[in-house]
């Protein structure tokens, strides 16, 4: 690796010279900066990232959590994160947390921020932590823990728009297809379509999957047997894209059509048959968002807590509005 000091021996000048011109000091004249800088390009010279992160108290590092990297929600949130960090000369360590123990989270590299995308869980642990008190934590999606800035994706708002939708369009019996078995309070998804089926008087139902690798596999699979044992339903909301397209996949299959909506709008849903009804997810504006929180809780380590409140959009697309008929 090249140095300072052999810069400086090879161009006849003090080392300190050379640390003032490559680290953009004004006492350096324009020539003595041109110079010193040419010849580190020439050298192959790379700054040492330890020795600048010693010296800013920042590592230029950053952590991204999400809570698998199956879906392609989260990986697309992944893409659009990693973009914004190298236009502003980060690096992104992009980690899955969905499984792992609260130990095993906490990263062993020296981070200057951690972005939690729906883990509210893992973000309450990191916030007890030491690592804490030096990076901060920003919170992404429908769900978040308090007491850290927050962009919140209003899912719940989202979800109502759906349900005004299918249920407007004459609609009665209406499935959820999501792997949640409980009624979490900030599982947005869930708890507001078992509010607007009672207020229309109709029965909740619920369609269960698990969560894994195969996602759309198993979706396609699910769904066929489901209809064999308890017939078909009027119309499905799926909690994903990824599910709501082997939902798709698996209808097709035996011929049938129902009212299909998905949720999180990745850009396979508009290259089906039947393009899909998707509640879409603001990533771009969700990540940019997070970014500028981070960037000014760096400017005002010690300001308010912060939040942005985002809504998805409801794309109604062909799945949703000609169902019905086996």
């Amino acid at each position: 690796m090249i140095t300072q000091e052999q810069i400086a021996k090879k161009l006849g000048v003090s080392r300190q010279l050379v640390t003032f011109a490559l680290g953009g000091y004004p006492q350096v004249s324009e020539a003595s900066r041109r110079r010193i800088v040419s010849a580190a390009r020439e050298m192959g010279y790379r700054p040492n990232p330890h020795a600048l992160a010693l010296k800013r108290g920042r590592t230029g590092i950053v952590a991204l959590w999400v809570p698998d990297q199956i879906s392609s929600h989260y990986n697309h949130v992944a893409r659009e994160m990693n973009r914004l960090v190298k236009q502003s000369r980060h690096e992104l360590i992009v980690s899955a947390v969905g499984s792992a123990e609260a130990e095993q989270v906490l990263s062993h590299v020296p981070v200057d921020a951690v972005f939690a995308v729906d883990a509210p869980a893992r973000a309450s642990a990191y916030l007890d932590s030491l690592q804490a008190r030096v990076a901060p934590l920003i919170n992404m999606g429908a769900e978040y823990c308090e007491n850290a800035d927050n962009v919140v994706v209003d899912l719940g708002a989202g979800t109502r728009e759906v349900m005004a939708h299918l249920i407007g369009a004459g609609f009665r019996r209406i499935a959820h297809m999501t792997y949640v078995r409980d009624d979490r309070p900030k599982e947005a998804r869930r708890m507001e379509y078992i509010k607007a089926m009672r207020k229309a008087g109709l029965a909740p139902e619920f369609i269960y999957y698990p969560l894994s690798e195969q996602q759309r596999p198993i979706a396609r699979q699910l769904i066929q047997d489901y209809v064999r044992d308890n017939g078909c339903p009027e119309a499905i909301f799926c909690h994903s894209d990824d599910v709501a397209i082997g939902v798709h996949r698996g209808l097709c299959d035996v011929k049938m059509k129902v009212a299909l909506v998905g949720c999180d709008g990745i850009p396979d849903t508009e290259y089906l048959e039947r393009p899909l009804t998707t509640l879409v997810q603001p990533v771009v504006a969700m990540c940019a968002s997070a970014w500028q929180l981070f960037q000014q809780r760096q400017e005002r380590p010690n300001s308010k807590r912060q939040e942005v409140v985002l809504k998805p959009k409801l794309e109604i697309r062909e799945s949703s509005q000609d169902a019905g008929g086996n």
